[in-house]
């Protein structure tokens, strides 16, 4: 149950950094509208078609600090996995942290931006697909869900007409934030029934 502890508490400053920084970036940069932007269009610009962003470090430097915690709180699930598959969909899920990383490395009006960016969103589907196909053969059924809501997600990305490409990257974060709540949830059913088994 300790570990459990760990999961939430980093699970917790996953969930609300990114949202920080975001708020932040935004708050400094009052030209930037939802509406109209990318994300990316606080941490750098590639036409010049908006002011040059005040302080493009939080942003850039945040996604990097954000990418290192996915990474990290994934070695966290990774420790208490139960099967190859459910390991390997959670070590994609290291490898979309890093390239969330990258996305702050390589900020907009660099060659491999757009690149990085798409794959930190496919990686991410492709992580939760296979933890949600492991939780499948366990017999949990959050692994319905997750399996569900992946397609889902993706086919309600491509069908609505979004105003801006910051509106379906912040649609994209809450998708992959559920998908991760769902999956804790699911190990919290697990432990919780491995602790009565012992006891």
């Amino acid at each position: 149950m300790l570990r459990l502890k760990y999961i939430y508490i980093t699970a917790g400053i996953v969930f609300i950094f990114i949202w920080v920084i975001m708020a932040m970036s935004m708050i400094l940069n009052p030209w930037f509208s939802i509406t109209k932007n990318a994300l990316s269009d606080l941490g750098g610009d590639v036409n010049n078609n908006h002011p040059f962003p005040v302080l493009p470090e939080i942003y850039n430097f945040g996604l990097i600090i954000e990418g290192i915690l996915i990474a990290f709180l994934s070695s966290l699930f990774i420790d208490i996995s139960k099967n190859k598959i459910e390991i390997a969909g959670l070590s994609f899920f290291i490898i979309s942290g890093l390239f969330l990383a990258l996305i702050g490395i390589y900020h907009e009006g660099t060659y491999p931006h757009n690149f990085v960016s798409i794959w930190f969103f496919i990686l991410s589907s492709i992580s939760y697909i296979t933890v949600g196909i492991s939780l499948l053969i366990q017999k949990i059924n959050h692994g319905i869900i997750i399996t569900a809501l992946i397609p889902l997600s993706w086919i309600i990305f491509i069908i609505v007409p979004w105003q801006s490409v910051a509106e379906d990257e912040i649609f994209g974060i809450i998708v992959i934030e559920i998908l991760v709540f769902i999956y804790i949830l699911s190990i919290k059913k697990r432990e919780r029934k491995l602790y009565e088994t012992i006891k």
